[in-house]
């Protein structure tokens, strides 16, 4: 494996965990979600949700080279 393959390799690994760990936050939030608007409204709650939304948004611009 040359070493430009080598890195490729790893970028590409290193997207699919990225991607991989946005998907499971996209999962958290939803849950979150439904949970407040079961009427659930724990102040932590809503900070986790807060949280994992900017989470979500920072990995997906670093995913699209923003």
């Amino acid at each position: 494996m040359t070493s430009a393959t080598a890195t490729t390799a790893t970028a590409t690994a290193h997207q699919r965990r990225l991607r991989a760990i946005t998907k499971r936050l996209v999962i958290e939030l939803g849950y979150l979600e439904h949970c407040l608007a079961e009427g659930q409204q724990d102040e932590g709650l809503q900070s986790a949700a807060a949280g994992i939304d900017v989470a979500i948004d920072c990995l997906n611009e670093h995913l699209t080279g923003n």
